[in-house]
């Protein structure tokens, strides 16, 4: 009996054992799988399949830096998609519109808009934010790059900022019969740079040097000269040896001072606690 009891645990434990080592293997192995994704051969996946866009920011599409989409809409729609941005990186979003050409019957335009972490409207430094296509062409391409993103910003000042950036697509000029009709959306997003965070993210080591090299009077620089920055010099203050000036006559004049305070505030006590003995 207590054989038959000690065998029945032996084989309970070792169907636990096999149970936790082929537990094990399948863990190890989907890191595994996740690394040899074929959508790159670097590791680095660079297309984002088809994120479908939102009509506002709260309903934006959610995307990562670096990465493209393509995805169908339509005419008259507001579309937005969000992506995450760091300080110090130069952000751009390329929108490629391939519209229906057979079907439309006015000229449309169209814009792309970008938006700060704080949801405010970044004028675009980059690219063309808005063009239109007449109703022979297929295709059209905006593009919008905003300033470098800063780490931090004054109150009053529109620096972009870091954090959630928000993307939107839509017909700025569209006639009513070309409403509705259905296109083809590609966006693609890029981030370059980022790690500096510093007050003066994304700017060069120019502004370290003075803007206008200080030169001498009647001396022109010749071809390659460098123009000698000016030098402060306290030569003129360490030579001025006269009676109770520099450091040590800060000193006398300021206890010459206090002795001064010090008496005149006898003196008054003195008067007011006995004025009858000052007119006797």
């Amino acid at each position: 009996m207590r054989g038959s009891t000690r065998t029945t645990r032996r084989a309970r434990v070792a169907a636990a054992l096999t149970a936790l080592g082929a537990a094990l293997a399948l863990g190890s192995a989907a890191p595994a799988a996740a690394a040899t994704d074929p959508s790159d051969s670097s590791g680095n996946s660079t297309f984002a399949n088809s994120v479908l866009p939102g009509t506002s920011f709260l309903t934006a599409g959610k995307m990562e830096a670096e990465t493209s989409t393509t995805t169908t809409a339509s005419t008259g729609e507001y579309m937005y998609w969000s992506f995450p941005a760091l300080a110090g990186q130069d952000v751009s979003a390329k929108v490629t519109l391939t519209l229906p050409s057979n079907t439309r019957t006015a000229p449309m335009s169209w814009r792309v808009d970008v938006f700060d972490g704080l949801r405010r409207h970044q004028p675009c430094a980059t690219g063309h934010p808005q063009a239109a296509a007449q109703p022979s062409e297929n295709q059209l391409t905006v593009e919008c790059g905003p300033r470098t993103i800063r780490p931090w910003s004054e109150a009053w000042s529109s620096d972009p900022l870091p954090g959630t950036y928000y993307v939107r697509v839509a017909a700025t000029d569209l006639a009513e019969g070309d409403v509705g009709l259905r296109l083809q959306v590609k966006l693609e997003l890029s981030a370059k740079g980022g790690g500096d965070v510093g007050p003066d993210a994304g700017q060069d080591d120019a502004l370290k040097a003075p803007l206008v090299p200080i030169t001498g009077g009647g001396q022109p620089l010749q071809p390659g000269q460098v123009a000698e920055t000016r030098k402060v010099s306290l030569a003129g203050f360490d030579d001025d040896d006269a009676w109770l000036s520099g450091t040590t006559g800060r000193w006398v004049w300021t206890t010459a001072g206090a002795l001064v305070a010090m008496l005149l505030g006898i003196g008054g006590y003195l008067f007011t606690r006995h004025p009858r003995r000052w007119f006797r």
